[in-house]
């Protein structure tokens, strides 16, 4: 097989900013929206997020299951890219509206549209990351692959929500109708992208395939320990940045009381941002993405735990130690991607059955029940903590935001690598695997 161009890479990675302007605004916002701007009790919005990953748990795997058993002229995963862009983008700007209903019809409305766009955000992301493993089957190449995708979905997606959003939004009369206007923004922009990724990408990795049924989905999952492993950190990981980046803008605007920090916290992020990214493919050739993994997500662990120990006044201080955890969750996010696909392969050499929709659906499963766990953990402490949104905060409330920014995301990322530690498919393990699969091949 030829190897990628740099352009084919970027073709396909565009695709991860598209999505992630959707992903983002909806990860970094819209716990704060539904508190604050719709109007649902932090306890509802905990049940609603819930609620969604339950279904998931369903939706994920047959989601999985069809786009392995999906042929056409455009491939197995190009057409869901295709069909998916716009419905994805109309409801993520549906979850953004307020209607002027009872407040048990809105209750159901948010229900509806949160619940709705998880399902077609799998239906689109799931295919999408599934293109990643039928693009090259070498690991370092999945490596560059994972560094422009994380390129354009942190530097560029993450930093236009983080730094831009606000902004933006103080633009307008109020926030319910700022939020409404950048949802349909970033939608129309992400309708695009999409869609320029399903045009300038190809499906290159062909290999004998097993049919399988819906009874063999949990035994392919089962058999494959390095999927389940991996899954369990990605799971911690997305606790982690899920709670920090969810909680930023309930810190600057109740502990430092000043909301226009939001936007310039997240400015001078964005150099550290670059700095992973231009560290991980020269570090993961010298010592492996496992370990860079882990060193992430150990960066991220000392750097929280520091920062929720200075009095809230040092804030240079605290920009510097976020520097540290930023570059850090760098680490983490571009090498767990780029770790990903190999499970595709070792689980058909466990198993005998070649599947990219099935383990990259459990990782999908396995992100949102992170995002699930992390915003209802968040809705559950507020609560509890006395939380009402847009007044004075009583101090137990101001001390829960404080342990939700700093102390949680922390303890998330060291259980992460924690985990990693029984992690065992190694570059060499893999190398090996790859020769007896292309000598089972070529002996059917």
């Amino acid at each position: 097989m030829k190897p990628l161009r740099k352009l084919d890479i970027f073709n396909y990675s565009i695709g991860d900013l598209g999505i992630n302007l959707n992903f983002q605004l909806i990860a970094f916002f819209l716990a704060y929206f539904y508190t604050d701007v719709f109007g649902l009790s932090p306890a509802h919005m905990a049940g609603l997020f819930l609620a969604a990953r339950v279904w998931d748990a369903v939706n994920d795997p047959l989601m999985g299951y069809l786009a392995d058993h999906t042929r056409s002229r455009w491939g197995r995963f190009r057409p869901y890219l295709l069909f998916g862009a716009l419905p994805l983008n109309v409801v993520m700007v549906a979850c953004f509206y307020v209607p002027e209903w009872s407040g048990s019809a809105k209750i159901v409305y948010a229900y509806v549209t949160y619940i709705l766009h998880g399902m077609l955000f799998t239906a689109v992301g799931l295919p999408y990351s599934s293109i990643s493993a039928v693009l090259t089957q070498d690991q370092q190449e999945r490596a560059v692959i994972s560094t422009f995708r994380m390129f354009f979905a942190i530097i560029v997606a993450m930093s236009l929500v983080s730094i831009g959003v606000r902004p933006f939004i103080a633009r307008f009369a109020n926030e319910q109708i700022g939020f409404f206007t950048v949802a349909l923004l970033f939608g129309a922009i992400s309708t695009l992208l999409i869609l320029v990724a399903f045009w300038r990408t190809r499906e290159r990795v062909e290999a004998p395939r097993e049919s399988y049924g819906l009874k063999d989905i949990w035994p392919i999952v089962r058999s494959n320990d390095a999927l389940l492993t991996l899954a369990l950190a990605m799971f911690f990981n997305t606790c982690f940045w899920v709670t920090a980046n969810q909680v930023a803008l309930y810190y600057f605007k109740y502990i430092l009381k000043n909301e226009d920090l939001f936007s310039v916290f997240f400015l001078y992020m964005l150099p550290a941002n670059i700095v992973g990214v231009l560290l991980v493919p020269w570090l993961t050739k010298r010592v492996g993405k496992l370990k860079v993994f882990m060193g992430g997500s150990l960066l991220v662990g000392v750097s929280g735990l520091a920062r929720h120990l200075l009095p809230v006044e040092l804030l240079e201080l605290f920009i510097g130690l976020s520097i540290v955890g930023t570059i850090g969750g760098m680490f983490c996010s571009i090498t767990q991607w780029g770790m990903v696909p190999d499970t595709v392969e070792y689980g058909e050499w466990k198993s005998g059955i070649r599947s990219e929709g099935i383990p990259f659906a459990f990782f999908s499963f396995t992100q949102k029940a992170g995002i699930a766990i992390a915003g209802a953990m968040t809705g559950w402490i507020l609560s509890g903590a006395g939380y009402v949104a847009n007044t004075e905060l009583v101090p137990a409330a101001e001390k829960a935001i404080r342990l939700l920014f700093n102390v949680l995301p922390a303890v998330y990322s060291l259980a992460c690598m924690v985990v990693l530690c029984f992690y065992k498919l190694d570059r060499q393990q893999f190398d090996r695997i790859l020769v007896e699969l292309n000598e089972r091949h070529s002996n059917r």
